[in-house]
């Protein structure tokens, strides 16, 4: 069990999950399009739109706290890491090589004739 600290807490002091232990310098990715990624700034409420597990209600966004959103939805990282919508490892090419329709060696080569002999 990890030790929670005031930040790891909800405001009806029910402790979150702790997210996954990150190195420093580790690079997060958003591959699905169309989601932005903003600070929570002031007070005002504004809540995740996705319950962690064992929670029967949505959490609230901390001041400072980074969150994605798109159109009217809004996802705090460690949720948007459950569900997919954020990676920890970039996508990769396919191991395999382009297939190409012709093979340049097979192309037709034509000789135009000099219009000057």
């Amino acid at each position: 069990m990890g030790i929670y600290t005031s930040r790891d807490r909800d405001f009806d002091d029910a402790p979150t999950e702790p997210g996954p232990e990150l190195q420093p310098g580790v690079r997060m990715y958003v591959h699905e399009p169309g989601w932005r990624v903003t600070i929570k700034r002031g007070s005002d409420r504004v809540f995740c739109h996705t319950m962690t597990p064992g929670q029967d209600y949505y959490h609230r966004l901390l001041d400072g706290e980074l969150y994605l959103h798109q159109d009217d939805e809004r996802v705090c990282l460690a949720c948007a890491s459950r569900r997919g919508i954020i990676s920890y490892e970039a996508r990769r090419l396919p191991d395999e090589a382009p297939k190409f329709l012709v093979d340049a060696g097979t192309l037709p080569v034509f000789i135009v004739d000099d219009p000057k002999k």
